[in-house]
């Protein structure tokens, strides 16, 4: 259903049926949000300001599963629940406002934002059979909370806030997990030393991403109520948020695979200045151990602060792609290199400053590392394993040549560089150098572009992107995909370009990178639009239309959804008028 533009009363999204006004709960809960509820077993929260939806979401989510907070972090938005929002929301008037203005002109910036459980996890959450559900919607017996068996302390033993302060400083772990499995008030001690000086503060970071990590299986809600209250006070802007995004990073790291899902929510906190330099810190330390985790959420963002005019920034986002061997950055972090400018960085010991030429010399020199083949976190390794002296001197001499193509193509003589590049890559592909073969032939296309010879291009961008699909390096595999698309459409070859928008979307979509999805379902839908299939081009558009509600872009759902109202038009009356056509 496509929604007027006029005034309109609020509906469900998912059943459109009309909702009551929300309204607070007694007694009040963490977030003070109104809620509502609906016949389809909705739950819809009101955040009036617009800009709190990360909190919104969490506690639509904990007041769905009734505060079972261990189910709540175990499920998956897509598979086990959906989730929907809907912008210009006045609480005042119970009306939605798609101008984002009232009759009088006030300004009306607040959101309903709804999720619905599958209808098998409410059915389990409302059973009292003792279950609960797991992290893809199949029932699991419920986890009884365990004694801890090392660290016993006396029965109904309370610990001072010195007490637990002088540990935070000694980073004892081990003492302090079991002091918090006999006290649950340790956390909010160790909590409370986030607003510290840096060293501790940094120190109660660490252990708290530990403790979490130790106690997690003895005493699960108690970790799920700990990273509420981060996300609270990391999107509450009236409140200081210092070490919150950094101690859900190490929560994260401990636990992978409990919160490993809310990694694509620390992602989404780039968007804020503010927090990239704590965000960029998470992600570093996640991807340290977990470099796959990261890879499989949309860390994109992350390139483009390579240029942020910030130090801290740049240096922080080198030293996390050098984390996760984001071999995908490797150029641009070369350039790097010579920026002598200071960054402050936590290495996970202490604080030190360090030039962002420094960190990029150490992130370059930790995607390049020949590992050993079961250390391999990547299918595709740097430089594999060549036998015999002759064909290593060749890739040695091949690799050479390479570089001077670099620093020619850097002094504008591209011919001269096109030349030695196509004869280093002739080595490659003879010698079997699969990441030599793949980065070359990018280069190669690269230059073709530049040139102005796009069909020159294209064979080389898909011999670079065979290798990347085999390899299974998506996010290499996307970026070439684009390229060929832009030249396909470039040569008006639309048809060329529509199975790469395929290909695209399917990996984006896996990555959870909701914008890319977006950019694809657009280009796909322009192009059955074009060629006259408007049911095609509507399926399309209405799904990127979907993704732009869910995830707040406003302006982009309102293009899409006129662009729908005018197809859904225009199919209608074709539709009549080849009812009225005589047989």
């Amino acid at each position: 259903m496509v929604r007027t533009f006029a005034t309109h009363p609020p509906a469900c999204p998912f059943c459109d049926a009309p909702l009551q006004r929300p309204s607070g709960l007694e007694p009040a809960r963490l977030g003070n949000f109104e809620y509502g509820t609906c016949t389809c077993g909705a739950i819809f929260v009101h955040d009036i300001t617009g800009y709190n939806l990360g909190a919104a979401m969490i506690e639509a989510l904990g007041l769905a599963c009734k505060d079972d907070w261990d189910l709540a972090w175990g499920l998956v938005s897509g598979e086990d629940y959906e989730d929907v929002l809907l912008e210009n929301y006045d609480l005042e008037s119970h009306m939605v406002h798609p101008s984002g203005r009232t009759q009088e002109g006030r300004r009306v910036r607040g959101a309903l934002f709804f999720i619905r459980l599958k209808s098998d996890i409410r059915q389990a959450i409302e059973s009292a059979s003792g279950k609960v559900v797991s992290q893809h919607g199949h029932l699991a017996a419920i986890r009884p909370e365990k004694p801890h068996p090392r660290l016993q302390f006396p029965r109904n033993r309370r610990f001072t806030k010195q007490e637990v302060a002088d540990l935070v400083m000694d980073r004892d772990v081990d003492l302090l997990t079991g002091m918090a499995l006999q006290d649950p008030t340790v956390l909010r001690k160790i909590e409370r030393l986030l607003y510290a000086p840096d060293e501790t503060r940094w120190n109660a970071i660490l252990t708290l991403g530990g403790v979490a990590g130790g106690i997690a299986t003895h005493r699960p809600s108690l970790i799920g109520d700990l990273v509420r209250r981060l996300v609270y006070a990391t999107n509450d802007s009236a409140a200081a948020s210092w070490g919150a995004v950094e101690t859900l990073g190490e929560i994260i790291r401990a636990l992978p695979d409990l919160y490993g899902s809310f990694l694509r929510h620390i992602l989404a906190y780039l968007k804020e200045p503010t927090l990239r330099v704590p965000v960029l810190w998470a992600v570093a330390r996640i991807g340290e151990l977990h470099p796959q985790l990261v890879r499989a959420n949309a860390f994109f963002a992350i390139f483009d602060l390579l240029d942020d005019r910030d130090p801290d920034v740049r240096g922080h986002a080198v030293w996390a792609l050098g984390r996760i061997k984001a071999r995908e950055a490797l150029s641009k972090i070369r350039s790097l290199t010579k920026d002598a400018e200071t960054a402050i960085v936590f290495d996970g010991q202490t604080l030190v400053q360090r030039t962002v030429a420094d960190l990029a010399a150490e992130a370059v020199e930790r995607i390049e590392r020949n590992e050993k083949p079961d250390q391999k976190e990547n299918a595709m390794t740097e430089y594999p394993t060549v036998s015999g002296t002759e064909e290593g001197t060749r890739l040695a001499e091949a690799r050479a040549i390479s570089r001077e193509a670099i620093i020619l193509l850097g002094q504008g003589m591209s011919l001269d560089a096109l030349q030695k590049l196509e004869k280093a890559f002739d080595v490659f592909e003879s010698e079997g150098s699969i990441v030599d073969i793949a980065n070359t032939a990018e280069r190669i296309g690269d230059i073709h572009v530049m040139r102005g010879n796009i069909k020159a291009a294209v064979p080389v961008y898909q011999r670079a992107l065979a290798v990347c699909e085999k390899a299974g390096d998506n996010v290499s595999s996307v970026i070439l995909m684009e390229k060929i698309i832009d030249l396909y459409r470039a040569q008006k070859e639309n048809d060329k370009a529509l199975p790469y928008f395929f290909r695209a979307l399917e990996i984006v979509e896996k990555l959870g990178d909701a914008p890319r999805s977006v950019f694809y379902l657009t280009g796909i839908g322009d192009h059955f639009q074009r060629a006259g299939e408007l049911t095609k081009a509507l399926d399309a558009y209405r799904i990127a239309h979907k993704i732009c509600r869910g995830m707040g872009a406003r302006e982009r759902a309102e293009i899409l959804g006129k662009g729908i109202a005018k197809i859904e038009k225009d199919l209608a009356g074709f539709k009549d008028s080849s009812a009225s056509d005589p047989v």
